[in-house]
Formats: structure tokens, sequence, C-alpha cells
């Protein structure tokens, strides 16, 4: 299941997706997706005002994946259709803050992020020890939190407008998974 690439980072081996390091030909695969409106909301940015993606801001992308030790390359058939990340480490605490972003919608409620969300939590609980893993999601992303639900993680509370998006102020529903609810599953 978890082997080291080339570029010495762990790789995630799932049934239908590889979690890997990044690969030069990824910043081709995510500037051919651009920036989609939805995906652009459903991150918490302004889907209304949608400029092009620029290679520039690829450039940054792919440079914060490289040196990220746990953030990996969502691949499918040897394209990158997303990303995955642990981060907010708390070594003290034993948690880590979780993100995935699929930047193809036609890659959207086929099970992807689930699959994904799996890896990195058997990642996170097995390999690190992690107590918690813990994320953020705008309450209109109802898609993403049916995933999160699936992969285990329990609604904590609502941080109330704390978002202002497209001129509009929005929640974040708060969701962690404790090692022994990983267990229990």
């Amino acid at each position: 299941m978890n082997n080291s690439g080339s570029d010495g980072k762990l790789v995630l081996q799932g049934k239908r997706l590889i979690l890997r390091g990044p690969h030069e030909k990824d910043k081709i695969d995510r500037l051919s997706y651009g920036r989609d409106p939805e995906f652009r909301k459903m991150v918490g940015g302004d889907h209304r005002v949608n400029p092009p993606l620029t290679v520039e801001e690829v450039e940054r992308w792919y440079q914060s994946v490289l040196v990220e030790p746990t953030s990996w390359i969502i691949d499918l058939d040897g394209k990158c259709i997303g990303q995955v990340a642990l981060h907010s480490h708390s070594a003290q605490n034993r948690s880590s803050r979780y993100a995935i972003g699929i930047f193809d919608p036609a890659h959207w409620s086929q099970g992807y992020g689930t699959e994904a969300t799996r890896l990195v939590l058997k990642f996170a609980f097995e390999t690190l020890r992690l107590h918690r893993v813990d994320l953020r999601v705008l309450e209109f992303n109802h898609r993403a939190i049916r995933c999160y639900e699936k992969c285990g993680f329990v609604r904590e509370g609502l941080e109330r407008e704390g978002a202002l998006i497209a001129g509009e102020w929005q929640s974040d529903v708060i969701m962690s998974i404790l090692e022994q609810e990983y267990r229990a599953q």
C-alpha cells in the first residue's frame, strides 16, 4: 500500500487511485482544468470573478505540493486530477487538518474523493499514529460533507458566517475523526 516514489515522497496506493508526489507533467494537467467556477466557490473563492488560471499560479501550487511531505497528487490512470493534504500538524496533540480538491468536474461524484480520503486517513492513523484529523468545509458543500461522513468524520459544530464569499456570509462546518472512531470502522 505505501512505498516511496523517486522523489522520496510516500506513495499511497488505492484500488483506482494513487496518491503520489508531483511530477512536472502535473502542471499541464492542472492548467488544463482551468479555474472551474463551482470548484472555486466550494473552496471559498468568488465564483463570479473567474480569471483564467495562470502558469505562475500553477507553478506556486506545484511547489507547495513538492515541499509539503504530507501533500499528494491524486493520480488517476497517470493523470493529476486533484490534490490531498494533511496540514496544520500538532505533534503535541497528535493532530492534523485534512484538505482535498478534485480539480476536474468530470471526476466529481465518482467516489474518488472518498477513496483518496480513506487512503489519507489510513496513513494518518496507522503510520503517523495521529489521534485526531479535522477539517473545515463550507456548509453549502453538500457533496464534500457526504464524502467526509462516509469516511467517518463527525460534525462538531458550525463556525457561523466566518467567510465572505461572493458578497455573502457563509458558515463552515467543523468535522473530525478520532483514532478510536477510525479503528471502529
